[in-house]
């Protein structure tokens, strides 16, 4: 079995353009081998180009990409950057199309930064969905897998209202935040807006890791003890509040929810430190796109890609599977097995 920690480390070389199925190794290569009754095609290459090729959120996405390929009869590369970065990111894309995927996915960082990229693959015929990031609208249509920020900003914004429908909260967000997590503020406010009931809410900017930005919020909440609510617009700052709520001793007390927890950091849904937390699906956000791009392809552009909301919002009572399950499914066990493996 592959740890997490291992198929990170075979993912930073992935980066340089191993394919996936190279990455986890022949067990993982063998896996899924159903084809259904599709016609003999060509063993198309799907390459996925991140944003974050080391985030361990995207592990389930690898994994849910490689799935999903094997089913069709497809390969997958993994690329991109392995920090963020616009421009490596955008060489991993101009990369691709020069040499001549059969279908990409990838993190929009910036539409108008990327747009001459996309024009160039429509150019050469090679279908495009972005998937996991959307950095918003432009003026060609580019279908989008994963989670709209704004819209999922209104549903934890309308949540957070009717958990503290008075008094205050405060929100937390990155310092020099990306466009999308802007976004899912932005929608945060609309929500608070839309209930007919809400809290007056503070913004935040946090920086640094778990632990600096758990003393931040700390500090936070020490100049404002009347505030209701610590709640987080991304992974980092919502486990900062969560462990921040636990060790000021706020559970039951101060309500807490955010963003992207894994697996392992769900403990904080499910002993109550946190109200709720918006899982992106990342395994959907791999698994959608090559079916997407490999029916694109074999329809012959008849069948065109289509947008795709993959985030939900989970509670105390929805998190249990979540915890007692190691599974591809959340990226956090390689092995292939039904029934999943308990614990």
């Amino acid at each position: 079995m592959t740890s997490r920690r291992e198929f990170l480390r075979r993912a930073g070389a992935g980066a340089a353009g191993f394919t996936l199925a190279e990455l986890l190794g022949p067990a993982a290569a063998l896996a899924g081998d159903g084809g259904g009754d599709f016609p003999a095609h060509p063993r198309w290459r799907f390459v996925f180009v991140s944003h974050n090729t080391l985030d361990p959120l995207l592990v389930a996405t690898q994994f849910g990409a490689q799935d999903a390929a094997s089913l069709v009869k497809c390969t997958i590369q993994w690329t991109g950057s392995p920090s963020g970065s616009l421009k490596e990111t955008l060489d991993a894309l101009h990369s691709a199309i020069a040499k001549k995927a059969d279908g990409i996915a990838v993190s929009m960082l910036d539409r108008a930064t990327f747009e001459p990229q996309v024009d160039l693959a429509a150019k050469a015929g090679i279908p495009l969905v972005a998937f996991n990031v959307d950095s918003g609208s432009s003026r060609r249509r580019i279908t989008y897998v994963g989670e709209n920020p704004r819209s999922s900003g209104v549903s934890v914004g309308a949540e957070i209202a009717r958990l503290v429908p008075k008094g205050s909260v405060v929100l937390f967000a990155p310092d020099k935040a990306p466009k999308w997590l802007e976004r899912r503020l932005q929608g945060v406010f609309a929500g608070l807006a839309g209930s007919s009931k809400s809290p007056a809410a503070t913004v935040v900017r946090l920086s640094g890791d778990v632990k600096k930005q758990q003393v931040m919020v700390e500090d936070a909440y020490k100049h404002q003890r009347k505030a209701g609510g610590l709640f987080a617009v991304d992974g980092t700052g919502t486990l900062a509040c969560g462990n921040a709520i636990k060790h000021l001793g706020l559970r039951g007390k101060v309500k807490g929810g955010g963003y992207d927890l894994l697996p392992d950091d769900l403990s904080l849904v499910a002993d109550g430190t946190l109200e709720f937390v918006v899982d992106q699906q990342s395994y959907v956000q791999g698994f959608a796109p090559v079916l997407q791009l490999f029916l694109a392809r074999i329809s012959e552009g008849t069948v065109l890609p289509w947008d795709t909301e993959t985030s939900v919002m989970l509670r105390r009572a929805d998190v249990g599977p979540f915890l007692a399950t190691k599974s591809r499914f959340e990226g956090s066990s390689s092995r292939h097995e039904y029934p999943l493996r308990r614990g």
